[in-house]
């Protein structure tokens, strides 16, 4: 913003990612932009990067108001500031206004039926809302402000984006990074139900609520839910996402019915209960919160392990905001768990996966625009198996992975291996036959390839008749060959 001063920060709280972000953003002010979107993954610290403009700002007497469409986010926010020494007032029914402090945290139901003087900037959290008209109104109420939105998903839920009202998009390093650096955990998504949303109408662009509720309350599909939850993730800390408030209720009574804590939230649910409710989560004296549309955002538990989609949606911004909740890291936890129950992944594909985010929306030219389908499953060995969206109910109950180079070349190895297997040929021909063909595209054999190969011969050979078996110190002598870590003899 030209009239904050982008002055070097203490940057005890900030994490490399966030001040380059912060320096984009003012470079892009100081080219003359009035309004940024600025985009970064569910739990990489949004909050803590546009807090730290609001410090700057605050030191130098500037006026910023902070626009947000939930009182969780006003609480949030507020503590995030008065944390960092900065004054501020509150535009919320409910709360005692102060108009005199330069800072303002307001909600946008409240704000739209007050005027305050003109602000140097204006930030928007979770802005993937601000299409509403009560946002937009900001840009012709505050015509000289600066705007910041920012957001885990800059997309609407028709897939356009925001390049009316804002004038450029800023993205963060792809979500494989914050992975990769330990700033986020990895994250198995289980297919556990495939529910038929055939006959479920639409309304404005996504699945009509009551013919929805109607499918998933079927007895088969919720008992899915919490059979899934027992086969792969019994005594996890779990967050279920739910269609409406009869749905969320019922999927907590069920859990409750066979002896698991749970408890259900709403936005109609009393502030203290809900806080109560949370609060018993967090001390894990509730293993399972159920809810409807409240812990999308605004909602910070890092020891949630688990993630339960009971709720489809053709809302690929939605999707992102529910599977966020299980991303964040905490002591002992290596990866979050997501049980889509609601078949999410045929819609969306794997959340992890690269989006090639536009001020337009999503690119839905690339195959890493709205869904990445080169997908298979993990069976409970490791081992691959081929994914046919057409007959999902095939893989239920296992992993998904995205196909990387080596797992699409795996692929083909399984496919060698079913032929051999169907002809009766030494197990060791499909091995074989596989490099060969990669001699025939000049691929470079490499170590993963290897072990997985190893590994599922080996796996086979233990269930074959004796006089068919072949010797395991062949693997010694093939990791040799190929300047592999040899691996443990095994004879």
């Amino acid at each position: 913003m030209d009239n904050i001063k982008n002055s070097s920060t203490s940057g005890d709280e900030l994490r490399p990612y966030q001040t380059q972000g912060i320096s984009e953003i003012f470079k892009i002010w100081r080219a003359g932009k009035r309004s940024i979107l600025f985009q970064m993954p569910t739990g990489t610290g949004k909050t803590v990067l546009f807090s730290e403009i609001v410090k700057k700002g605050f030191k130098q007497n500037k006026k910023i108001l902070i626009v947000v469409h939930r009182k969780e986010l006003v609480e949030q926010i507020k503590d995030k500031l008065l944390s960092k020494n900065v004054e501020l007032g509150i535009i919320m029914a409910g709360f005692e206004a102060s108009p005199d402090r330069n800072i303002q945290v307001a909600s946008i139901q409240t704000l739209s039926n007050r005027f305050i003087d003109e602000p140097n900037l204006i930030i928007i959290d979770e802005c993937h809302h601000a299409k509403a008209e009560t946002y937009k109104e900001l840009w012709e109420k505050y015509p000289s402000a600066k705007i910041l939105g920012v957001t885990a998903t800059p997309i609407r839920l028709s897939g356009e984006g925001f390049d009316d009202i804002f004038d450029e998009l800023i993205t963060s390093q792809p979500l494989k990074y914050f992975i990769d650096q330990g700033y986020l955990v990895p994250i198995r998504h289980f297919v556990c139900s495939n529910p038929n949303l055939s006959k479920v109408k639409k309304s404005k662009g996504d699945y009509a609520t009551k013919m929805l509720t109607e499918v998933m309350m079927d007895n088969s599909v919720m008992t899915d839910l919490t059979d899934s939850y027992l086969e792969k993730c019994m005594g996890k800390s779990m967050i279920v996402f739910a269609v409406d408030i009869e749905h969320s209720i019922e999927i907590a009574a069920r859990y409750n019915q066979i002896g698991i804590k749970a408890a259900h939230i709403d936005a109609k649910t009393p502030t203290n209960e809900r806080q109560n409710i949370l609060s018993a989560f967090k001390r894990k004296e509730i293993q399972i919160v159920t809810n409807v549309e409240i812990i999308t955002e605004g909602f910070d538990f890092p020891e949630c392990e688990v993630v339960q989609l009971a709720r489809p949606t053709k809302s690929l911004a939605l999707y992102l905001q529910m599977v966020g909740r299980v991303m964040r890291p905490a002591a002992l936890k290596k990866e979050g768990i997501v049980l889509d129950n609601a078949s999410l992944w045929l819609d969306h594909g794997l959340s992890y996966v690269e989006r090639e985010w536009e001020l337009t929306g999503v690119n839905k030219k690339s195959k890493k625009g709205f869904v990445d389908l080169n997908i298979a499953a993990l069976d409970n060995n490791g081992f691959i198996v081929k994914v046919n969206r057409n007959k999902p109910q095939e893989i239920k109950g296992l992993s998904l992975i995205e196909l990387n180079a080596e797992f699409e070349r795996l692929v083909i190895f399984e496919g060698l291996l079913k032929f051999s297997k169907s002809k009766n040929f030494n197990l060791l021909n499909a091995y074989n036959e596989y490099l060969t063909y990669l001699e025939s595209k000049h691929i470079r054999f490499t170590e993963i390839e290897f072990e997985y190969v190893r590994n599922r011969l080996n796996y086979l050979n233990k269930r074959m008749p004796e006089y068919k078996r072949f010797n395991k110190g062949y693997w010694y002598h093939q990791a040799k060959k190929f300047e592999f870590k040899k691996p443990k003899w095994e004879p």
